[in-house]
């Protein structure tokens, strides 16, 4: 993220509802822990970042030039465990671009979030790419009381498709306006289905949906992602805030979003400083359940010592993490047997084995014992890290 430009900020991980309010639908400040703080006001754990970033963006950022480029990490929380799957809170990093409007900076985004997914680790994955307004367009083109409108919703959210035909049959909508609902969720796939979702409807606000998704895919080509990018015109997305290009990124064999971004234009605006956006999130808790095994952090020097070489053992550690490399030293006394063992164990790039103060026994992998003072270790070591190789 900050190679591509975003600044990093912290937000809170408890504001108060009044900010939240202003932000998030009935449905999410319901999901939300609340609690009273010592002067009696409800304030609550945040259950995402968007909201907090566009707080900050209109606040303390207020004088800041757009477009704003902001990232952030940190933990949210929900009172629905299936929401993070089976936990009730999730670490997030996540971006905004404030202050863009357009399929330029829709598509920046998308691939940003693609680009985060690779660098997380994550080899194989695919974008699905939607917009909201297609959605929006077919609930204003039909007749149906408000209340049936968010049935229809929320059962498209859930893929509940059984359920949404039984409320279909009980509504007076004309046969092809019932078969553009119950199509809905299969419209995606390749460009075609642009094309195809334009036969299907007959109103300007999904329209200008379909065109503009159309020119994102154009733009994720330039960004090279093309082979990765699906198009579904059936996502719904379950905040309310959403009003224009939407996404998700898929590991493998994962059938929850790792990513999950699109477009809030009237967000800002609620906070007093009104403003094009979009962004994401990466849940940082799927990754982790994508890659095959945890990684162990590199060890460049794995110390060993026994009888008086501890002293020298915690010298030498201190001296090499001054030069940036990562050592660790033995919380125990070993033979020279065990430490080789040890430094097995832990994955280490050199065992350097201190019996006293003179000298001390470095072996890298592969290479013989050599029995040097420490400094000329440590020297040889640090010197090695900053020329890219082994002295």
């Amino acid at each position: 993220m900050r190679r591509w430009g975003y600044r990093h900020v912290i937000t809170p991980l408890v504001e108060s509802m009044g900010v939240l309010d202003l932000g998030l639908g009935v449905d999410q400040r319901r999901r939300l822990f609340k609690f009273t703080d010592q002067r009696g006001d409800l304030v609550a754990l945040v259950g995402e970042r968007t909201v907090p970033v566009a707080r900050l963006a209109a606040g303390k950022l207020r004088g800041t030039a757009l477009p704003l480029r902001l990232s952030y990490a940190g933990p949210v929380v929900s009172t629905d465990e299936g929401r993070f799957h089976h936990r009730r809170e999730t670490y997030q990093v996540g971006a905004e671009l404030i202050g863009a409007s357009g399929p330029v900076a829709d598509a920046e985004v998308i691939a940003l979030a693609a680009r985060c997914m690779e660098a997380a680790g994550i080899r194989r994955y695919q974008i699905d790419v939607g917009h909201a307004e297609f959605f929006h367009g077919i609930m204003d083109a039909v007749k149906l009381p408000q209340d049936v409108k968010g049935a229809v919703r929320a059962a498209l959210v859930a893929r509940d498709f059984v359920g949404l035909e039984s409320l279909l049959e009980g509504t007076p909508l004309k046969s092809a306006e019932h078969e553009l609902l119950l199509r809905f969720p299969a419209l995606r796939g390749g460009p075609d289905i642009l094309k195809a979702a334009g036969g299907l409807i007959r109103n300007k606000r999904s329209e200008a949906a379909v065109e503009e998704l159309g020119r994102v895919r154009d733009l994720l080509i330039g960004h090279g992602l093309g082979d990765v990018v699906v198009l579904d015109l059936g996502a719904i997305r379950d905040f309310d805030y959403y009003t224009g290009v939407i996404f998700e990124g898929y590991g493998p064999d994962l059938g929850r979003p790792v990513a999950q971004g699109g477009r809030y234009d009237g967000l800002l605006a609620r906070f007093g400083r009104p403003a094009a956006a979009t962004g994401f999130v990466i849940q940082l808790d799927l990754v982790s359940e994508l890659l095959a095994a945890p990684q162990l952090p590199r060890i460049d020097a794995a110390i060993a010592w026994s009888g008086s070489g501890l002293s020298t053992a915690l010298r030498l550690g201190a001296t090499l993490r001054l030069f940036g490399m990562r050592a660790i030293v033995d919380t125990e006394a070993r033979s020279a047997t065990d430490a080789g063992a040890w430094r097995n164990d832990v994955g280490a790039a050199n065992l350097v084995y201190c019996r006293g103060g003179a000298e001390v026994a470095w072996s890298a992998a592969g290479r013989r014992t050599r029995n040097l003072p420490p400094e000329q270790v440590a020297a040889r070591l640090a010197g090695g890290r900053l020329a890219g190789g082994d002295n």
